[in-house]
């Protein structure tokens, strides 16, 4: 009998990307439908689809992953849902010393608290399209971004799971408490992403990095961080890299 292949998800074209290579890493053939041949990069409510077969293991895989960002499949909550919920301590990261650094006192505060972890990651990839007639050139051209933007969402989805493999080695040694986190991915501008989702859940606090991976040593403190700390109405721990940690 014909396998044939249902759809798991509509999603943007970016999440449905990050999903598709989810599932790939764990053998699970994924393919993308829907798709706005013209502008890829920005299609929206493309199909992700995938062999009937492969439907409970990929659930599974969606359902138990410490860091799929759940907002990906189950769309944004109410506010009435996000108010009856635990409170959390938001912990922008980027995948540098400064943001592990932030990780370590971020899950310590949570600990003491009794609160949740969420770990966001905001990504930027360009989309703006020039206004040229649509031929070959323009053609390849898309297909060139598209790929860029495919390589910069696998280059995500490894510091991700970098990422968890050091913070379940942390938990195991007991450098880390054992609770519960979850990751956030956003395609944005990371200041913009950072306030937004705040703005949204309201944490009870967020705490960040002094400076992100990209600035150089002779900056006190980073553009986004300093963003942040400005507009932010929740309150903003901006931990510097070498800060030693005090076990509450």
């Amino acid at each position: 009998m014909e396998d044939k292949l249902v759809t798991l998800a509509i999603l943007t074209y970016a999440k449905a990307q990050i999903l598709k290579n989810v599932l790939e890493n764990e053998g699970i053939e994924a393919y993308i439908h829907n798709v706005n041949l013209i502008q890829p990069v920005i299609s929206s409510g493309v199909r992700l689809r995938i062999k009937e077969s492969d439907l409970p293991h990929a659930l599974q895989i969606i359902e138990s992953s410490a860091w799929l960002s759940e907002d990906i499949i189950k769309g944004k909550e109410s506010s009435s849902e996000r108010n009856k919920e635990k409170r959390k301590v938001l912990i922008p990261i980027d995948f540098s010393n400064y943001s592990l650094k932030a990780c370590q006192f971020g899950f310590s505060f949570a600990n003491a608290i009794n609160s949740e972890v969420v770990l966001l990651h905001a990504y930027f990839s360009p989309i703006y399209v020039p206004t040229i007639p649509y031929g070959t050139d323009n053609f390849n051209f898309q297909i060139e971004r598209e790929e860029s933007v495919k390589s910069m969402i696998e280059t995500v989805h490894n510091e991700l799971n970098k990422l968890s493999d050091t913070i379940k080695k942390k938990v195991e040694s007991g450098e880390f408490p054992n609770i519960k986190y979850t990751c956030i991915l956003r395609d944005g501008i990371p200041e913009e992403e950072i306030l937004r989702y705040a703005k949204e859940y309201n944490p009870q606090i967020i705490i960040m990095g002094t400076r992100g991976r990209s600035q150089k040593d002779i900056d006190l403190i980073g553009s986004v961080t300093a963003e942040v700390i400005e507009r932010s109405k929740s309150f903003v721990y901006a931990i510097p890299e070498h800060t030693p940690l005090k076990t509450m």
